[in-house]
């Protein structure tokens, strides 16, 4: 099996979705953080960076991940990049997204876009897709046949107020996010020893159920995260390895 098989950024992208978890409810007004991402007897095969930025005074946020192949992957991945990006406002120490947006390109001749925009008031989340392939291009658009609050980049900054809402039972949560899953959005969340287990419902690589593993620092920050025992060849592994953060305490803006 080649690199070329095994190496997608869109099925590991979710190791890197939990970077600005704050189980404790804190706001992170600035932060980065670069991921390594390595594969078992394959070494490093990629990257990525991850930013959250919120406007105390506009009460607004945006959040953008971007990650790349590296080294021999980037060569038979056609050089992919995957781009994620959750804009919206800040109510209550809330992130509630308006527009969710993934971009993939592969060398220059494809392109994959979708854009979701959410109405909390109807509690209904609009789809646009535009695929481009060469010069030929299809655009669909749909109403998601389910609702969520967040998407998967706010969802886990959220965390805290649907435990203390109750959502959750005991420490098990069961909650929706658009780009979790394309059938219902269904996301399951538990404690697990020293780490946080994450499953999306959809497959990653070998992982039927997609099934991950989060280690959390104190301060909320996702600084390790692992899909175990990919193909009988080891594990994926997402590395933090620059932190850099402005962090103000439990205050809304």
């Amino acid at each position: 099996m080649t690199i070329a098989i095994m190496f997608n950024m869109k099925a590991f992208i979710p190791l890197l979705l939990l970077f600005f978890t704050t189980v404790h409810g804190d706001i992170f007004r600035e932060l980065y953080v670069k991921y390594e991402i390595s594969y078992a007897i394959f070494g490093t095969i990629g990257e990525s960076e991850a930013r959250l930025v919120i406007d105390p005074k506009a009460a607004t946020y945006r959040i953008t991940i971007e990650a790349k192949a590296k080294g021999l992957a980037k060569l038979m991945s056609n050089r992919r990049i995957e781009r994620y990006i959750s804009r919206g406002i800040v109510r209550n120490n809330l992130l509630i997204p308006q527009i969710f947006e993934t971009d993939t390109k592969k060398g220059n001749y494809f392109r994959e876009h979708h854009i979701y925009r959410f109405n909390h008031t109807a509690k209904k989340v609009f789809h646009f897709e535009r695929i481009t392939i060469k010069r030929d291009e299809k655009e669909r658009e749909e109403t998601l046949s389910y609702w969520a609050e967040d998407d998967i980049l706010t969802l886990f900054f959220n965390l805290h107020h649907y435990v203390k809402r109750g959502t959750c039972k005991g420490s098990f949560c069961r909650l929706k996010a658009v780009g979790a899953n394309d059938k219902d959005g269904l996301v399951d969340i538990s404690p697990k020893g020293k780490y946080l287990k994450v499953i999306l419902h959809r497959r990653i690589f070998a992982s039927r159920h997609g099934e991950i593993y989060v280690h959390m620092r104190k301060d909320g920050i996702a600084d390790f995260a692992m899909l175990k025992d990919v193909i009988f060849f080891g594990d994926v592994k997402a590395k933090a390895i620059t932190i850099r953060k402005n962090q103000s305490k439990k205050e809304s803006p």
